[in-house]
């Protein structure tokens, strides 16, 4: 009855999403033994374990099977002929390095955080049409290690980008360079799309969102979501909350 493996992994995707943790795994490493390059069975592992060794260990696991079964697309990565994220049979793939990147952000040991970027930057390159947004976590990242030279070109690439993160990030990276004028019309930009943008980031404390709150495009909501990233990094810049408030007043 269980002969067909892939029966087997979506039924342990299946069990993790409501939250059934135990049995996805039965139903996963049952999977495994049935077929030992069942990527998305090592996804549901890692996805469902509690301790970081494990979930790093069977993330990189799905990611090396992954990387064995697109070798060749991967070598001619970005591709028109072969999106990543559109090509079905990829995204447990896909799955696998995002669980991997964001597991590794949450590790404090040295190198740790710096190879989750690395993976979030292999990401957006080998799929530019970025379904999975991690675009809106790079500048984030980047500026928390305190690379703001990066940031500032990851984010020029997307300048023209409708959305207020990316022009407030730019807006970050642009202040941080001493480019004030070019700062200042990311700002503008941003607030004409949602007005709640600096605000938000002026408040006295960082503002917090919760897990599956609805963020609507120029809602408080979607202010304070970014806030909620970024409140810190306006703060370690000198002088950029006192600009911020200069820009929030200039707006017609």
């Amino acid at each position: 009855m269980w002969a067909k493996w892939d029966e087997l992994e979506d039924q342990a995707r299946e069990w993790l999403e409501v939250g059934e943790r135990e049995k996805a795994c039965r139903a996963a490493r049952l999977a495994i033994e049935f077929e030992p390059n069942s990527v998305d069975s090592y996804v549901v592992l890692a996805q469902a374990s509690d301790v970081m060794g494990e979930r790093i260990a069977f993330s990189r696991e799905a990611v090396r099977l992954g990387e064995i079964l697109f070798a060749d697309e991967l070598a001619d990565a970005p591709s028109d002929d072969f999106p990543f994220w559109a090509v079905f049979e990829t995204r447990p793939y896909m799955r696998a390095l995002h669980t991997l990147m964001m597991t590794l952000w949450q590790d404090e040991r040295p190198g740790a955080q710096d190879e989750a970027i690395e993976i979030a930057l292999h990401l957006v390159r080998i799929c530019p049409g970025d379904n999975l947004g991690i675009r809106y976590v790079v500048p984030n990242w980047l500026a928390r290690k305190d690379r703001w030279d990066e940031g500032r070109t990851f984010v020029n690439s997307y300048e023209d980008e409708y959305g207020i993160e990316l022009k407030m990030w730019a807006a970050l990276f642009e202040y941080k360079a001493n480019e004030q004028e070019r700062a200042a019309g990311f700002v503008q930009d941003a607030l004409k799309i949602n007005p709640h943008t600096v605000k938000q980031l002026l408040l006295k404390r960082a503002p917090k969102i919760s897990r599956g709150m609805l963020i609507e495009i120029g809602s408080r909501g979607e202010a304070k979501a970014h806030a909620s990233c970024a409140y810190a990094l306006w703060r370690k810049i000198p002088g950029a909350v006192d600009w911020l408030k200069s820009q929030s007043s200039k707006r017609a």
